[in-house]
């Protein structure tokens, strides 16, 4: 069982263009998130990705998610942090195993259509009761295959080699039906705190808070 990506927030774009400069990762694609008040920058790390959220200036539809309102709150929080870890998501390589896991679990199910070339149609569980229990994942399918993105990397990443998350391991085994790879669960319940990189060199690379 793989972590799939890990999403974290930025106060602007050039924020995140230079941590991810100064890493010497590339940026696959990027786009505005349509009524979130939201733009991405995609990272795939080979194994995985990552997905970096800054506010764009445009207004929030009404009755969207509060995904603006989490991640500014995150980053006044850590006024220090250039990027805050705000959620992780846990591949389920059979859509049988998602719903599954959802019916077990109580989470809804969403089918989300493709985002534009190399990003194909996937299926989220547990997206909305991880807002409140922000040390659970969401359970991501991806019916047609993963996203098959390149970057210009500098420096080649192999994927997401670890994660460490504030929460109770049993309630976070359960909600995944297993233990994630690379996983290690700490006191409290915050949820995502940090996650680590590692390259073809051997070298590793930790982003998010201090500890």
């Amino acid at each position: 069982m793989e972590i799939d990506h890990v999403v974290l927030a930025a106060r602007t774009k050039a924020d995140a263009e230079e941590v991810l400069s100064q890493a010497g990762l590339g940026v696959a694609r990027g786009r505005v998130i349509p009524g979130l008040g939201l733009s991405n920058l995609v990272v795939p790390l080979g194994q995985g990705l990552l997905e970096i959220h800054y506010p764009n200036g445009e207004p929030v539809a009404p009755g969207s998610p509060p995904l603006l309102d989490f991640d500014k709150e995150a980053l006044a929080i850590h006024p220090s942090a250039a990027l805050v870890p705000m959620a992780w998501l846990v591949l389920m390589e059979e859509e049988r195993r998602l719903r599954e896991l959802a019916a077990t679990n109580d989470m809804s199910v969403l089918e989300v259509p493709a985002e534009g070339p190399g990003f194909p149609p996937y299926m989220l569980a547990g997206f909305g009761a991880n807002f409140d229990r922000r040390c659970l994942p969401c359970l991501i399918h991806w019916p047609e295959g993963p996203p098959v993105l390149s970057a210009a990397h500098r420096h080649q990443p192999v994927g997401i080699t670890r994660i460490d998350v504030a929460g109770p391991v049993d309630d976070i085994r359960r909600w995944c039906g297993g233990m994630p790879r690379g996983l290690s669960a700490v006191p409290g319940t915050t949820g995502l705190l940090r996650l680590e990189i590692g390259f073809v060199d051997g070298t590793t690379l930790i982003l998010g808070l201090d500890g």
